[in-house]
């Protein structure tokens, strides 16, 4: 016998573990990411903050300090520093592995991601899409003099692989057959009866 499917859009469907661990892996993968970004403006505030004992600005590259492997941390004790630098430079790549394995969970169990989920995320380089941050938006229209405003496009510019996504912005023009008899019924009950 076949399984049974779950019904579309019942909160608690047959698969419904599956879209847990899709939305948990979407969810870490922001969190990863957002993170790694506010760790970058907290450090470069510091850098811009720091002064000398005489009370000069001192650049950031004046400030670095060569870390040099000991014994100690070779020997699997916590080093403090550079190492939570180090770790911090690692979350966008693995914000990066959790986007490929939910990818992966998707294809394997051939569940659709949602709408939102499927546009927030490169498709080549796995990086998520944050405007401003990994990626660059901007509404393009290719008609003359941009007279058509069907024709205006939503671009998203992938900072890390450089890839372009299009979308386009306008509604459909045609709407779906039940929309129309509904509009085409309120119409005649709108109108005077002669």
């Amino acid at each position: 016998m076949a399984k049974a499917k779950g019904k579309k859009g019942s909160p608690g469907g047959a698969q419904s573990h599956i879209r847990a661990r899709l939305d948990y892996l979407h969810n870490a993968a922001i969190y990863l990411q957002s993170t790694a970004v506010a760790s970058r403006q907290s450090s470069s505030q510091l850098a811009q903050n720091t002064t000398s004992p005489d009370g000069e600005p001192v650049s950031a590259s004046a400030r670095i300090v060569p870390h040099f492997l000991s014994h100690d941390t070779t020997s699997g004790q916590k080093s403090t520093g550079t190492d939570s630098s180090a770790n911090m430079d690692r979350l966008p790549h693995l914000s990066r592995v959790l986007i490929s394995q939910m990818r992966g969970v998707s294809l394997k169990t051939q569940l659709r991601l949602p709408v939102e989920t499927k546009r927030s995320y490169c498709k080549r380089c796995d990086t998520l899409l944050s405007p401003g941050v990994s990626c660059i938006q901007e509404i393009r229209n290719e008609s003359r003099d941009r007279k058509k405003p069907w024709a205006d496009v939503r671009v998203i510019l992938c900072t890390t692989c450089e890839t372009e996504k299009r979308f386009p912005q306008t509604e459909r023009r045609t709407k779906k057959l039940s929309e129309r008899r509904k509009q085409s019924e309120q119409e005649k009950e709108q109108a005077p009866a002669p």
